[in-house]
């Protein structure tokens, strides 16, 4: 019965994904490349080591340059840019343009060293030039699409990763999710001032009563999908604060929105507990305060500002768990700042 090493498979995904090993990574691919430099410049010049002395190192250290250039091109512009972008025939091209580059590079190099030694350049119309000029292409092209390869695969694997450690953590507060959504001492209050208030002032009772089934609406139905109109959602954060406003009578607030919010999608109750924190930062004091929120959105992006003007000052660690929900959705296309009795959050936009 054969036994899987799950040693060296979580050694082998940590080499590939884990930023620790990064530097070791960088260090591996050089050494590896020098290797093959070394070893080629030997193989060409080994007639002529003697001649050359210390300027075979030179050679090279030349073709080294060649390759990490190359290669890191590949690694930071070419595979982003193009081929993670699904715009796989301008990859192809560029690739292509590259491997010829590079060809080009060493050849001159190699002629260089062929002067130093008192002979001709190679003939690029010499049937052998052409030759190998062909598996050269062939083998660093080759060579540039597995190295392609392996960075698809971090990716994959990072990703893959993600969203695991984001179902897994959806499906372990499921519960503490749905608990929080609203807090629970509202309903309990509202319910409990609608009983009062039914015979004396049962206009008020209705009107907190409506807000109440609005909000219990969208968090049943609305809040089951992964994605909800960023209008809907903007609803729902006045519905909430029309009924705390009622409620308690201690703040006034304003809800603006700018651009296509009709248009764009947003994860649901994703800016719920700013709007939370606000409304107990105001609470917190015995003076009557006001809440602003403002929605813009801006070609690609959604900027979202939270501000008060009565209340505690907000501290950045009051958010650790809404940053850890936007980096497992947004990973680094966001930004949260927290000022003072400001919140600014900038999201770009994502597709449903």
């Amino acid at each position: 019965m054969f036994k899987i090493n799950t040693e060296g498979q979580a050694f082998l995904y940590n080499l590939l994904v884990n930023s620790k090993f990064r530097i070791w990574r960088h260090i591996l691919f050089i050494v590896s490349l020098a290797a093959i430099s070394f070893n080629q410049t030997y193989v060409i010049f080994q007639p002529e080591i003697p001649a050359l002395g210390i300027r075979l190192y030179w050679i090279a250290l030349g073709n080294l340059a060649s390759y990490l250039a190359v290669a890191y091109l590949n690694i930071y512009v070419l595979v982003p840019r193009y081929l993670m972008q699904k715009r796989y025939l301008t990859y192809t091209v560029m690739i292509f343009g590259t491997v010829l580059v590079l060809l080009w590079i060493q050849t001159i190099i190699e002629d260089t060293a062929r002067i130093w030694l008192g002979q001709r350049a190679g003939n690029i119309l010499e049937p052998v030039f052409i030759l190998n000029y062909i598996s050269s292409f062939a083998t660093v092209t080759l060579c540039m699409l597995g190295g392609s390869i392996t960075i698809v695969l971090k990716h994959w694997m990072t990703e893959n990763n993600r969203v695991n450690q984001l179902e897994r953590i959806h499906v372990q507060s499921e519960v503490e999710q749905l608990k929080a959504q609203v807090n629970p001492q509202l309903l309990f209050n509202v319910l409990n001032r609608t009983a009062v208030l039914a015979k004396s002032e049962p206009k008020e009772a209705s009107g907190m009563l409506l807000e109440l089934s609005q909000i219990l609406r969208y968090q049943l139905y609305d809040c089951s999908r992964k994605a909800v109109l960023l209008k809907a959602e903007i609803d729902f954060l006045t519905n909430y604060l029309a009924l705390e406003q009622v409620y308690s009578h201690r703040f006034q607030y304003m809800v603006s929105a700018e651009g296509e919010v009709h248009r764009i999608f947003v994860p649901p109750l994703l800016f719920l507990p700013f709007v939370q924190q606000a409304v107990i930062q105001i609470y917190s004091q015995p003076v009557f305060g006001s809440i602003d929120l403002n929605f813009h959105v801006n070609g690609n992006e959604i900027q979202f500002v939270c501000s008060f003007d009565n209340g505690n000052l907000l501290h950045p660690d009051d958010f650790s768990k809404i940053r850890q929900r936007l980096k497992l959705l947004y990973g680094n296309d966001y930004t949260l700042s927290v000022a003072k009795r400001t919140i600014m959050l900038k999201l770009k936009i994502q597709k449903p």
